[in-house]
């Protein structure tokens, strides 16, 4: 674990937290630790002879709860590099805000917990880095004596689960859509994934993960209201989808150890199914020529789903999975020889609608695991289960992906290392 200690690499410090203004303290010991802590820190001054109001005491005890329960996800999660991300800017209030959580507040809180050395704090960056929070040593003491867990980390309700983001002036900017039927569908979806994830057993190194809230993030790219929701809709928000694979076998659900379950070449028979074509049952990601580099195939294939325009080069993190030689052209050339069918998809900018298929079937293959008991926690273009689950969802993701896409969809198990072959 990455506290302040001076240990952290480069690669490291790449991985962080983002504040969640949702967080609240739920457990005893985490709420005693929050009594005390506010009891101590120092308000803000006012006009002499004035007393504080009692609603504004209630929006920074609101704000500082939130920051320690943030906290504590940090410095007690799975994650390597516990650093925080706290946005301070003023914005307009919008469905994705929680009231009683402001900028001006989390400012205090932070200066407050700074000075008395429970976080170190780096400042922001103007458009290129925002303030960092990194819990201290002393904060981790800190939960230790008081007996404080993840377990002991709730939510606040009203997090809105359907996230629609707009493309402003070059940036991605989040959209305070107006709801219709399909929003609301697709919100009492997301509400009974999570209620029925909230309530399972689902623990990392034995202690449970702490609350659970996922939410599907929607692309409107540039365009203007009304706006649709058939862009991107992957499922984000659990802590198990950062965990590298070879920590996954950390991860129990029901006690049980996972089982880790993907479509095999999902976006490639994805853009079959798109072309009305059935895709051929091999692995599709063996390119002739290229049958020993699969994963920079995978990449580049990957970038051509995302284009408007023929690339001229390869993409970065691609280039080095390749033989000597090979360029954009030849990649592409091969990929479309090898794959007629879906040819015509490649530099279309398809890839955010076929994210979209892919989180629609996830969606619907996650609700009929539930409802036969099976627990599952959701993984883009696949899932991981309890080990003695793994029949049952396979034959769920065949049978809804062929109910769903006409196709059924060929299912792999990849092998979760465990600690001595990861050694």
């Amino acid at each position: 674990m990455h506290l302040k200690d001076g240990t952290a690499n480069q690669a490291e410090r790449g991985k962080v937290q983002h504040f969640d203004p949702w967080l609240v303290a739920n457990g005893t010991n985490l709420v005693e630790l929050v009594d005390c802590l506010f009891s101590v820190l120092t308000p803000p001054p006012i006009t002499p002879g004035r007393r504080h109001r009692a609603d504004a005491i209630a929006r920074r005890k609101a704000c500082a709860e939130a920051l320690i329960a943030n906290l504590v996800m940090a410095a007690l999660g799975p994650s390597r590099s516990p650093d925080l991300v706290l946005p301070l800017r003023k914005l307009k209030r919008s469905r994705y805000d929680r009231e009683d959580v402001s900028p001006n507040g989390l400012r205090w809180a932070t200066a407050e917990l700074a000075a008395y050395g429970y976080v170190e704090v780096e400042a922001a960056v103007y458009k290129e880095e925002r303030t960092r929070l990194i819990p201290t040593l002393n904060f981790v003491s800190l939960l230790n004596r008081h007996g404080v867990k993840r377990e002991d980390v709730g939510r606040a309700r009203g997090d809105e689960t359907i996230v629609l983001q707009a493309e402003v002036d070059h940036e991605k900017v989040l959209v305070d859509y107006r709801d219709t039927p399909e929003t609301i569908t697709l919100r009492g979806e997301m509400s009974a994934i999570n209620e029925a994830l909230e309530k399972a057993d689902i623990r990392f190194d034995g202690e449970k993960l702490g609350p659970i809230h996922l939410s599907r993030r929607f692309d409107a790219g540039n365009s203007a209201a009304p706006y649709s929701f058939d862009q991107h809709g992957r499922l984000y928000g659990g802590l198990w989808e950062s965990l590298p694979r070879v920590e996954r076998h950390r991860l129990t659900i029901g006690g049980e150890t996972v089982a880790d379950l993907d479509f095999s070449s999902m976006f490639v028979r994805l853009a079959y199914v798109r072309r009305g074509v059935v895709p051929p049952d091999e692995d599709l990601y063996a390119i002739p020529g290229l049958e020993h580099h699969r994963e920079g195939v995978k990449r580049v294939i990957a970038s051509l789903f995302f284009r408007e325009s023929e690339s001229k080069r390869l993409p970065r993190d691609a280039k080095p999975l390749l033989p000597e030689g090979w360029t954009m052209a030849r990649v592409r050339n091969a990929i479309a020889h090898a794959h007629p069918a879906i040819a015509p998809l490649l530099d279309t900018d398809v890839g955010f609608e076929l994210m979209a298929t892919e989180s629609n079937l996830l969606v619907a293959i996650l609700l009929d695991l539930f409802s036969q008991g099976v627990v599952a926690l959701p993984m883009h273009d696949g899932l991981m289960v309890p080990e003695s689950k793994k029949e049952i969802a396979v034959e769920t993701m065949k049978r809804v992906s062929l109910s769903k896409l006409g196709v059924s969809l060929p299912v792999t198990e990849k092998q979760i290392p465990q600690p001595s072959q990861a050694a």
